[in-house]
Order: C-alpha cells, then sequence, then structure tokens
C-alpha cells in the first residue's frame, strides 16, 4: 500500500511552510499561483488525504455521479432549484450509462471529506458540488484527492476550478435596472453571506446599475438565503432604512419571505415596496403578488455541468473551464408592472 503523506512531510519535500499549503487547500490569497498549481498537483504525487488513516482509492469506474450539497434548514422554497438542475443532469448522463445520487454534507463533515464512507471508498466516479455554501477547503480536498469535480452555481477566487454559473451580475443589473425606470431611488439588496461567490457577483451587479445613476447602494448580509432570514431582515431593512422603497432580494426564497413579512406588518407590495428576487423557481408565478425575478436556465446548467464532468472523467489532465449561461428578466407583479 502507498504511504500517505502528512502535510509537514509534503511541505518539507517541497520547501515550503505547512501555512502554505494550507493556503492553497483553502483557497486563500497570499501565495503565487504558480506554488498554488505546484502545491495542489503535488498532493497527488504525495498520496495525500486530508485524513492520513483513510484508505487509497481504487481506481474502476462506479458508472455513478455523485451531487453534493450542504446541509440546510427545510424551509428553504430552493428544492426547485436543485431538482431542475439535477433533471438536466439526469438527461444528459442516462445517455452515457451514468447514474445519479444527491448527497448532503453537514458543517463537520465538510472539514474532513476522508472521513465519509462514500468519498473514502470512492463509491462514486465524480462530483457535482452545489452551491456557493460548500466550503473550498472541501473542494480542493476533493481535488486533491483525484475526484473529478465541477462547481455548480459557484467559483473558487483564488484557484481555478471546473465550474458551471449563470450570469448573476448581468441578471442583478438588469433587475435592478428596472426598479430604477419604475422612478426608486432608494432600493436595498438583501444579500446572504459576504463571502459565496453568486451572492458577490449579484451583488457587484445592483451596485452597478445604482451607482450608473448616481443612487446609493445599500446591503444588508444574512446567514442564510431561506423564506425565514427573508422575512426576519425584511423588517430588519426597513427598521435601519424606512426610506426604502425597492428591494433587491439576492434569490428568490429571499424574496418571498420579503414579501411575506411585509404583509405582516401591513407593507403593501409593489404598492408600497417592490420586491424581486432571482432564480425564477416554481413558487415565484404562484406568489402574490407574483414575483418579479430573473430567470435561470437550470436544467441546461445540469446538462452541462454533467457533460463536462463526464469529460473529467475520460481527461482527468483537461484544464479548468468555466462555462457561464444566459439569464432572462421575468417581468411579474411584484416590481409595480401590471
Amino acid at each position: 500500500m502507498a504511504k500517505n503523506f502528512t502535510l509537514k512531510e509534503i511541505a518539507a519535500q517541497l520547501g515550503v511552510s505547512i501555512s502554505t499549503i494550507s493556503k492553497a487547500l483553502n483557497d486563500r490569497p497570499g501565495i503565487s499561483d504558480q506554488t498554488r498549481k505546484r502545491i495542489l498537483e503535488s498532493l497527488k504525487d504525495f498520496n495525500y488525504v486530508p485524513n492520513a488513516s483513510a484508505r487509497s482509492l481504487v481506481t474502476s469506474k462506479t458508472k455513478i455521479i455523485a451531487t453534493i450539497g450542504k446541509k440546510r434548514a427545510p424551509r428553504l422554497s430552493s428544492e426547485d432549484y436543485y431538482h431542475r438542475s439535477l433533471m438536466g443532469m439526469e438527461e444528459e448522463l442516462k445517455t452515457k450509462g451514468y447514474h445519479i445520487i444527491s448527497i448532503s454534507v453537514t458543517e463537520e463533515e465538510m472539514n474532513d471529506p476522508a472521513s465519509l464512507p462514500f468519498i473514502r471508498e470512492k463509491r462514486c466516479d465524480g462530483f457535482v458540488l452545489r452551491g456557493p455554501s460548500i466550503k473550498p477547503k472541501f473542494i480542493l480536498h476533493l481535488k486533491s484527492m483525484n475526484y473529478p469535480i465541477i462547481l455548480f452555481g459557484n467559483e473558487l477566487k483564488e484557484t481555478e476550478i471546473d465550474c458551471v454559473v449563470c450570469q448573476d451580475t448581468r441578471g442583478s443589473y438588469q433587475i435592478t435596472k428596472h426598479l430604477i425606470e419604475h422612478g426608486h431611488t432608494e432600493i436595498l439588496f438583501l444579500s446572504g453571506p459576504y463571502e459565496w461567490s453568486s451572492n458577490m457577483a449579484r451583488r457587484e451587479g445592483y451596485k452597478k446599475a445604482l451607482e450608473e445613476s448616481g443612487l446609493e447602494p445599500k446591503v444588508l448580509y444574512m446567514p442564510d438565503t431561506t423564506i425565514d432570514f427573508g422575512a426576519e431582515y425584511l423588517k430588519k431593512a426597513l427598521e435601519k432604512h424606512p426610506k426604502t422603497t425597492a428591494i433587491v432580494a439576492v434569490n428568490d426564497a429571499t424574496a418571498i419571505g420579503a414579501i411575506n413579512a411585509a404583509r405582516e406588518i401591513g407593507v403593501n407590495v409593489p404598492e408600497e415596496l417592490a420586491i424581486v428576487g432571482f432564480d425564477d423557481i416554481e413558487w415565484a408565478s404562484i406568489a402574490f403578488p407574483q414575483l418579479t425575478t430573473v430567470h435561470v436556465f437550470l436544467e441546461e446548467m445540469g446538462k452541462l455541468a454533467a457533460h463536462r464532468l463526464l469529460e473529467l472523467i475520460d481527461n482527468p489532465e483537461s484544464p479548468p473551464i468555466r462555462i457561464s449561461v444566459a439569464t432572462k428578466l421575468v417581468i411579474r407583479q411584484s416590481c409595480g408592472c401590471p
């Protein structure tokens, strides 16, 4: 059995510090791209896995692909988001004789991926990692274990990893401009966690639209992008910025929660407060009022993610690709349009 090297042993072999290796493994700045690439490539040669007790990975194909997402609160209204993307993945994979399973991991499990049996025992040929809540450390540990992986709706800041994303910035810019065209000048952005990549891109589009019109951006950060947090932070937003006349929510779940909270406190949507979302989940068209949002072509993104992952399984040395899929503005009633 091949020896599993520790980080200390690898650092000595490469002539770098353990902290330098840690920065590479956690997608943190402070090291050069050349050093980062050298470390990540060397980890494969050293047979490194995060848990030193992990067994060597077998090389035979299972014809199974797994999608991994973070285990989160059940009241999200975003299950449709992942269900639609899974439909696209399944459609693409079944033509190649592959099956797909869906897995949720906790915060603790993300700290030690090699402790999870389906990873340690190589029960899957590759992974689609769903959403921005997956930790960079988890992503890069899987990469160091020679797994083909692709990020869905997420990308790393410092390390190039294959990913499929939508045009978050452009979509958010368009929907914010739509509110400005309605005459709104006090527009607030309800954002998820600061470091989530899709949240960052959508904030950027919102800010760009406001700055072009000479307006001041106002952002409120939530711990997660759920219905309940949308409701809670809508009330905080109006307390902190009482002149607000429009809300750009980072996703539809947050927007729907905000609409519900506005109704509870006697604020009429859209007459007194316009609220818009992002993603165009199924609930958006049956909300009251119906939600103006940005449509994400999730089925197509799922197909592209599955297709690219199969390419990586067949050709692991293929250079990373970033796939960006267009979005579409969907006008309904919550913005003030008839």
